[in-house]
């Protein structure tokens, strides 16, 4: 889009999908570095890092999640436009800005079941088979990221309304 890298560093949207892009960043870090110390313990020491996997996978998960919101805030995700390459950039804009509606619209849903099993998992206790992890916290925080990015679609989606003339 002409001229939106300025709308995309601004707005608490943006700046809050930085920050949760940054925290992903810095967990899947910490995930890369458990992943090596475990190879390590195992073709050295021939002992296993209790929970290794669990927390490799919970990270992976958050990590996931917190990158999308900014993904969509910049629009670096995968875009098939076969059908409206020939279109006039407004009539793009519009297919685009309803696209990013119904993203938002279906992250909300989404969020909002990935809230209810949260909310289950913590009434009941639910933990990881190892390290006991509670696995409702990690659910809930991943219901969080799902809000934001349908925030930031629903961000894009405003934008691309607005550029249009």
């Amino acid at each position: 889009m002409p001229g939106s890298s300025q709308q995309e560093e601004s707005g608490l949207i943006a700046r809050i999908s930085h920050a949760a892009a940054f925290f992903g960043g810095c967990v899947i870090l910490a995930a890369g570095g458990l992943i090596v110390i475990s190879v390590i313990s195992r073709r050295l020491l021939s002992a296993s890092i209790p929970g290794d996997v669990e927390l490799i996978q919970a990270a992976t998960a958050i990590g996931a999640f917190a990158f999308l919101p900014l993904g969509q805030i910049h629009r670096s995700t995968i875009v098939v436009d076969t059908f409206t390459s020939r279109l006039p950039e407004v009539v793009c804009r519009r297919i685009d800005a309803f696209w990013d509606l119904l993203y938002s619209a279906i992250v909300l849903i989404l969020a909002w079941r990935l809230l209810v099993g949260a909310l289950d998992a913590i009434r009941t206790h639910t933990i990881s088979t190892v390290l006991g992890i509670p696995i409702g916290w990690l659910m809930l925080a991943s219901a969080a990221l799902l809000v934001l990015l349908s925030a930031a679609a629903f961000t894009t989606m405003t934008r691309l309304l607005r550029s249009s003339p």
